[in-house]
C-alpha cells in the first residue's frame, strides 16, 4: 500500500480554464495505507469576477448544480479554505512536497494552484510539482494488458461501476467530495492490481 500519506482532491469550476474560470468547491482527502484517513469539503467564493474573482460558465453549473445565491450564501474565502486543508495536513502530520492524487490530475491542479493564488499563497511551496492521475494509471494498467476499460473509457463514472465503488450521482451532478472518494478507492484498487 501507499508508504506515505497523499491528498486525494477533487473540484467542481466554473469552467474549465483555472486561468480564467473560478474554482467553485473543492474536496480533499488524506489517503494512508488504502485507507481515507481525514476528509474536507467546502464552497469557494472567489467574489466578484470584476474584482479578481474567476468567472463563472452557466454550462458549468448544470454539472455541479450550483447557483450564484448558494456560493455566496455557503462559499468561504479562498483564504479560509486554504487554511482549512492547511490545518488538515498538519493535523495528519503531512509535512514537505506532499503528492496530490485526482482523477484527470492536470486539470485539478491547475485548479488547485488557483486556490493557492487567491490566498496570496505559494502552492510550490507545499505540494509536489507531480501528482497521481488515476485516469492515467488505468490506462497504463490497459495497456499492460492488467484492465479492460469497459467502453474503452478511463472516466471516473466508468471505473466506479467497474470495480463496484459507490458513486451515486442519480440526480445528475457532480460533487467533489464524492468523487475524491472515488478516486481513492479507485487508487486503492489500482495499487492492489499493481502489487
Amino acid at each position: 500500500m501507499v508508504k506515505r500519506k497523499v491528498l486525494v482532491v477533487d473540484v467542481e469550476t466554473g469552467g474549465l480554464d483555472p486561468a480564467i474560470n473560478a474554482i467553485l468547491s473543492v474536496g480533499a482527502l488524506v489517503f494512508h495505507q488504502g485507507a481515507i484517513e481525514d476528509r474536507f469539503y467546502s464552497i469557494v467564493n472567489e467574489g466578484d469576477p470584476q474584482q479578481g474573482g474567476g468567472k463563472v460558465d452557466p454550462e458549468a453549473l448544470k454539472v455541479n448544480g450550483f447557483t450564484h445565491t448558494r456560493i455566496q450564501g455557503e462559499g468561504r474565502s479562498p483564504v479560509e479554505v486554504v487554511n482549512a486543508i492547511e490545518a488538515m495536513l498538519a493535523k495528519n502530520d503531512m509535512r514537505g512536497r506532499i503528492t496530490i492524487v485526482a482523477h484527470n490530475a492536470a486539470f485539478d491542479m491547475g485548479f488547485m494552484k488557483r486556490l493557492w493564488a487567491r490566498a496570496g499563497k505559494d502552492f510550490n511551496k507545499r505540494f509536489s510539482y507531480r501528482a497521481l492521475c488515476t485516469q492515467t494509471g488505468a490506462l497504463l494498467l490497459e495497456q499492460a494488458g492488467r484492465l479492460q476499460l469497459p467502453g474503452g473509457s478511463a472516466s471516473l463514472d466508468s471505473l466506479t461501476k467497474l470495480w463496484g465503488i459507490n458513486l451515486d450521482r442519480g440526480d445528475g451532478l457532480h460533487n467533489a467530495l464524492d468523487d475524491a472518494e472515488a478516486c481513492a478507492l479507485v487508487l486503492k484498487r489500482q495499487l492492489e492490481m499493481l502489487r
